[in-house]
């Protein structure tokens, strides 16, 4: 049977190298982030604010980690659905999987989650280009549609998350009137399928909310284990701004931690009390509730990914 893969590089030499480069400098915006935060006695500090915190802290941080990858499995599954029937259970592997992937110098998880859904599921690669985008422009709007409501109504009460749902109720309508535009439908190839199916879209925002709000909580708790208390206004655009800044395609290490800490910084450059080489420890302290998360469950899934990616290479050849 022949291999789609074969005719569709992935990657290319050009490319691995200019991952390479971006993620090397990732390391030295890292560098400038642990160089601010231990400064002057700070790293001696952190760790004794760590070891002192309530361990439902400690569970909270790494709790809405754990949270947020499962919602973010599910969105994969329940969006996919009008293409291919997949497992729910494979798409939350896939997803720790490829998230620890994404630590490495050339950003694999999202060429491995191409790769899988190619030789696995059977996807063609314009399937998977719309799938990701529909997933894409949906976290694009909830950013979006959160940063909105707290420029306007900064105080985080039901007037605020009514704004957040108004935004996405009209988003995701106004994308389900796209889809459905005769010429759109005519040459989407299948792919409005996913857009007008009722149940994923709306259950893909829904999820993506809760997303959201797990984000929100991991940099809450980091905060409230460094002792830091700021509205909550600022928690959610930290946690905004750490979550676009953790989508840059060239690598997820420092540019993640350096926006996290300089936005910190800017949010609160009025506030005399408040010593900003807190920031680069909150930044660090966020990133590792992540880390923490996915680095063990994703190589805890690897014996599960060998095993599909064989099973699917033996099928292909027989």
């Amino acid at each position: 049977m022949h291999d789609p893969i074969a005719d569709k590089p992935l990657i290319s030499p050009r490319k691995i190298a200019l991952q390479v480069i971006f993620w090397l400098c990732g390391l030295g915006l890292l560098a400038l982030v642990i160089h601010g935060a231990f400064d002057k006695g700070g790293g001696a500090e952190m760790w004794q604010r760590i070891r002192a915190a309530p361990p439902h802290l400690l569970v909270a941080l790494l709790g809405c980690t754990l949270a947020s990858a499962v919602l973010n499995g599910s969105t994969f599954w329940l969006t996919v659905q009008p293409l291919r029937a997949v497992r729910w259970r494979d798409m939350n592997l896939l997803n720790v999987f490829a998230g620890m992937l994404n630590y490495a110098p050339v950003r694999l998880g999202a060429i491995v989650r191409v790769a899988y859904h190619m030789r696995v599921d059977r996807l063609t690669l314009v399937q998977i280009g719309g799938w990701f985008a529909l997933i894409g422009c949906i976290l694009l709007m909830g950013i979006g549609a959160t940063l909105l409501a707290t420029l306007v109504h900064e105080r985080i009460d039901w007037i605020w998350l009514a704004i957040v749902l108004a935004q996405m109720i009209v988003g995701g309508a106004a994308m389900r009137f796209v889809a459905t535009v005769p010429i759109i439908a005519r040459h989407a190839r299948g792919l409005d399928r996913m857009v007008v199916h009722r149940r994923g879209l709306w259950g893909a925002i829904a999820l993506r909310l809760l997303d959201l709000g797990a984000y929100a909580g991991r940099m809450g708790a980091a905060m409230a284990i460094l002792g830091l208390h700021l509205p909550w206004s600022h928690v959610i655009v930290l946690a905004m701004v750490a979550l676009a800044a953790g989508l840059t395609p060239f690598g997820k290490v420092g540019v993640r931690e350096y926006c996290v800490a300089l936005m910190g910084a800017r949010l609160n450059i009025d506030a005399a009390s408040v010593d900003k080489t807190i920031f680069e420890q909150l930044s660090l302290l966020e990133s590792a509730g992540e880390a923490l998360v996915f680095i063990p469950l994703g190589a805890l899934a690897l014996p599960w990914f060998r095993a599909r990616w064989r099973h699917a290479r033996s099928a292909s050849n027989a």
